[in-house]
Parts: C-alpha cells; sequence; structure tokens
C-alpha cells in the first residue's frame, strides 16, 4: 500500500513523462484504478457524510499542516511545523423540521505549531495553517434563504470572510499572505476569518445567477487572536466598534454552450457537444469600521476605511478534456488614511494551470506573487537598518498534488523579497503542505 501512495503522490506526474522520452513501460499496479482503491478510505468518508446530509445533518472536516524551512535568507534560519483544523455541522432544517429555506451551521477549530515567519521576520505568513495555536469555537449561525433562494440572510457568529473579499485561487496557497483572503485587510481593519469570530448579520442578494450584492455588519473588537481569547466571550462591550463590508460581484461564464443537434451537407443528425465554458469572478467592496485605531502622528482614527478590486478568470480551457485549462487572477486592496493603515497598499496576482503534467488532469501548478506597501502606521519610527520599511514582495510557486478529491500533498517554493520592508536578506522557502477536505 505504501508503494502504490507513494506513487499516486510522486509517480503520477512524474512517470508519464519518463515513458515519453524512453519508451519504458510500468508494471499493471501502477493503474490509476489500482491506486484508487488503495485510497478508498476517503470515498468511504464522503460517502458517509453525503448519507448524513441526505437526512439534515451534514459534518464537515477540514485539515491543513505545512512543514516548511528557510535555508538562508530572513534574521535567521529556522524551520516549523503548524496546522488548523476546522470542523463543524450544518443543520438542513427544510429535511429536520419542515423549515423551508433555514439552516444553522456550528464550526469549531484546533490548532497547534510554530510561526516560521517570526523567525524570518517577515509580514506575509509563509504558513497558511498557522494561526492562534489554541481550541476554538468559532462560527455559530442561522441562515434564511428567502424569495426563491435570491435572497440569503445570515445572523449569529460569524466571519466576514465567508463572503467578502476572496477569490478561489486564495483558497489554494500555501504561505498565509492571500490565503482566504489578502493581509492588508487584517493589518488595516478588525476583519476576521476562520477560526476567529464575532457577532453580525449579513444578507446577500442574486437578482441574476451572475451578479449578486452582499452587505455585513459585524461586531468589532480588539479581544480577538490572542492565546487567552477561545471564542467563547460573546459579550458586546461599551468600547466595541461596528464593522461594516459591503461588495458587488459578476460571475459570468464565457463561451459556454448547451449540446445541440445539427444536419450536415448530406442530411446526415449530427450532434454538437456541449461546451462548459470559461468561469470569471470579478468583485469590487469596501469596508468601514467605528473602533478607533491609532494614528501614527498621534491621538486615534475615529472612523477607518478600505476598498479592494479583485478577478479570477478563465483565459483557456482544453477542447480535449475540459479538466485541463489556464487561470488567471489578481486584485489590489486600498486604504487612503495613510498614517493609521499600516498597508495602504498591496497588489496580488498568478496564475493557475490545471492539468499541466500528462495523466494528471487534476493537480494544478500556482504562480503567485504579491507586495505590500508600509505606511508610517506600520513603523513611525525609522530602522536602524534600511530606513523606514518600505514593501515585502512575494514569489511563491507550489504544485497540488491531488491523492484523491479529498486529499492532496504539495510541495511549494517561496522567495521573499526585503521581509518585513528592510534591509534584511532576502529569504528562501521550501516546504510541504498537506491537507484533506471533507
Amino acid at each position: 500500500m505504501l508503494k502504490r501512495l507513494l506513487w499516486r503522490a510522486w509517480g503520477g506526474p512524474v512517470v508519464p513523462v519518463l515513458m515519453a522520452l524512453t519508451g519504458v513501460t510500468f508494471p499493471a499496479y501502477c493503474e490509476e484504478d489500482a491506486v484508487s482503491r488503495t485510497l478508498g478510505f476517503s470515498d468511504w468518508i464522503e460517502g458517509e457524510f453525503e448519507k448524513a446530509g441526505d437526512h439534515g445533518v451534514t459534518p464537515f472536516f477540514n485539515y491543513w499542516a505545512t512543514w516548511q524551512a528557510n535555508p538562508v535568507g530572513g534574521l535567521s534560519q529556522s524551520s516549523a511545523y503548524a496546522h488548523e483544523t476546522l470542523f463543524g455541522v450544518k443543520l438542513d432544517m427544510d429535511k429536520l423540521v419542515a423549515w423551508k429555506g433555514a439552516q444553522l451551521q456550528v464550526s469549531g477549530s484546533v490548532n497547534a505549531g510554530t510561526n516560521l515567519s517570526q523567525a524570518m521576520g517577515n509580514v506575509f505568513n509563509a504558513s497558511q495553517a498557522y494561526v492562534v495555536p489554541t481550541i476554538l469555537f468559532y462560527e455559530a449561525y442561522y441562515a434564511q434563504q428567502l424569495f426563491d433562494e435570491t435572497v440569503e440572510f445570515r445572523i449569529g457568529r460569524m466571519s466576514p470572510s465567508d463572503w467578502f473579499a476572496s477569490l478561489p485561487a486564495f483558497g489554494m496557497q500555501v504561505q498565509g499572505g492571500i490565503d482566504g483572503n489578502p493581509t492588508s485587510l487584517y493589518l488595516n481593519s478588525k476583519f476576521t476569518s476562520s477560526p476567529n469570530a464575532t457577532w453580525g448579520t449579513a444578507v446577500k442578494w442574486s437578482p441574476t445567477k451572475e451578479a449578486y450584492g452582499a452587505y455585513g455588519i459585524y461586531q468589532a473588537t480588539d479581544r480577538l487572536g490572542v492565546l487567552a481569547y477561545h471564542g467563547l466571550d460573546f459579550s458586546i462591550r461599551p468600547d466595541d466598534g461596528l464593522f461594516m463590508m459591503a461588495e458587488g460581484g459578476w460571475e459570468p461564464t464565457f463561451g459556454m454552450r448547451a449540446q445541440e443537434h445539427s444536419s450536415d451537407a448530406a442530411g446526415k443528425k449530427v450532434v454538437i457537444p456541449a461546451e462548459p465554458g470559461m468561469p470569471g469572478m470579478y468583485k469590487l467592496g469596501g469596508y468601514l469600521s467605528t473602533l478607533p485605531m491609532p494614528d501614527s502622528r498621534g491621538g486615534e482614527e475615529e472612523v477607518t476605511f478600505g476598498l479592494y478590486a479583485m478577478a479570477q478568470q478563465m483565459v483557456w480551457r482544453s477542447a480535449a478534456n475540459p479538466d485541463i485549462n489556464f487561470s488567471l487572477w489578481g486584485g489590489v486592496t486600498y486604504s487612503p488614511q495613510y498614517y493609521v493603515a499600516p498597508m495602504p497598499w498591496m497588489g496580488f496576482g498568478g496564475t493557475i494551470f490545471q492539468g499541466v503534467i500528462p495523466g494528471r488532469p487534476q493537480d494544478q501548478l500556482l504562480c503567485t506573487w504579491m507586495t505590500g506597501n508600509f505606511g508610517p502606521a506600520f513603523s513611525p519610527a525609522p530602522q536602524q537598518e534600511g530606513g523606514r520599511p518600505s514593501a515585502e514582495t512575494v514569489f511563491d510557486v507550489s504544485y497540488i498534488i491531488n491523492l484523491t478529491q479529498e486529499i492532496f500533498v504539495q510541495p511549494d517554493i517561496q522567495y521573499i523579497i526585503r521581509p518585513n520592508g528592510t534591509s534584511t536578506p532576502n529569504a528562501l522557502v521550501l516546504g510541504l503542505q498537506f491537507g484533506c477536505n471533507f
């Protein structure tokens, strides 16, 4: 079994290339169906979760673990391991008590590990799996769909990241600078994501299948993100503020065509196959917070705000195999309050090439870039070396090897330019991520 697992992880991507170059064939045990049988346990779990969902109770379980080291660069050389486990249950109230369009979701998180970026001294976390290393109660909210499912309303303990400021490409990353959401939102505001939630309510309106608008209002507090906080402080205190987000989105699919029937010159019937098209996602949004933030010139700013724009678009798809495709994505965040926002500007972008290696149509090659500009609020006093911090830039290349539909491994290489925006030596990070999503 170990031999077949290793084949699925490494032989699958490499052997087809060697076969093409050498003409050598390999034993039948390497066939995809044989390997799939050895990993049938994940299919069994998925099947059990689906059976539970048929009765209105759908559990979910997500796990990410990273092993990383920086052999050169940064303030010091080190290695680190971190993992995040997110689990919970979705209750379909229609199936349970005939409450149409209603759902309850409850989740928690168990996390551990260390942060390699603390040793390197950079801002964009090298690992997306490193979060507050403790046990946390995460979300507990009620959701209701209305008006033929064109409107969804949520209320309870929630995170803005559920609906705002994210692209599908973000969730594929190993590094934490753009995984889930841009780092600038966390630095400049009280934006939260897994595993931190606060009281909130949000509504999403989808007038068409392609367009939507969303608005959310959340509790803004300084009590999150520390070891002493386990998500069980449900209080709303006088010094808390409000954090509001609004976003408009357009999700078109270009070139999509249903299967058609026609006739050739001889009158013979011809079937024109369906075209899945090339999906895209385009978003504009912003936030406003009433929780005061310190101003680097002295005092504090009562109201802070910022804007963002982001997009992802598939630009090529193989006619022979739609699983083989190429996508572009990118975006920018901006906070005009230069003396309040630690990172007034952040830009990011990348590519996704799915099926780049023959015989591996579900694997994905990711190339990612991000840069963040530091303002006076990041460091009011000039550094002893290198002057005031300017910008930190990261280039990241990783390859997602899907062992099954639910389990993957992901080797990763990052190069960090000007860690912390100073003259700290550029750092090279080598890492491996393992994950499963049920």
